[in-house]
């Protein structure tokens, strides 16, 4: 999936944009046309959390109306820019589930080509707080490894994670 939107003004001068793809000059893709700054388009980076409760992994059924609404995923969410990640992570898990975690270790950095994010999932368990899906979720569920939802899942990213998750128990 190709990023949705093209630069066209330079974020420093607002001069317009010119693409460097193509030219056989390397570097950024974008040049502008009036102070000759180089931009590029850098990935959004996201925290998701594997929060293995007493019943099994949290999932949440997505409520944002995107590809994978009504989708299970992990709880997660872009990391502000300044933001530790790891302190993204928990802040993303208890935004999203009311729930206060520990995280337990980075499980793994999810990219794909042509998508526009990094995924960073850690692996978590919970520590405090009380269990209320936010707005950003139509429903919450854990599920026990052997009941997981493979073909309701919304990422590839998620798929991805929960497997890695798994081989990391066996």
């Amino acid at each position: 999936m190709a990023h949705p939107i093209t630069p066209r003004f330079c974020a420093s001068c607002g001069g317009a944009l010119i693409s460097t793809k193509g030219l056989s000059l390397g570097g950024a893709p974008y040049c502008c046309t009036s102070c000759g700054l180089p931009v590029y388009e850098d990935p959004k980076v996201a925290a998701a959390v594997v929060v293995d409760t007493k019943q099994g992994v949290l999932l949440l059924r997505r409520a944002q109306r995107d590809r994978a609404y009504g989708k299970w995923i992990l709880p997660g969410g872009h990391v502000d820019r300044g933001e530790v990640v790891p302190e993204a992570a928990q802040r993303e898990v208890a935004e999203e589930t009311g729930l206060e975690v520990e995280l337990t270790g980075l499980l793994g950095v999810y990219s794909y080509p042509g998508y526009p994010w990094v995924l960073v999932v850690y692996t978590a368990s919970a520590n405090g707080g009380h269990l209320k899906a936010s707005a950003e979720a139509l429903e919450m569920q854990a599920f026990a490894p052997e009941e997981l939802p493979w073909d309701e899942l919304g990422y590839e990213s998620t798929a991805q994670a929960l497997r890695d998750y798994l081989a990391q128990l066996s």
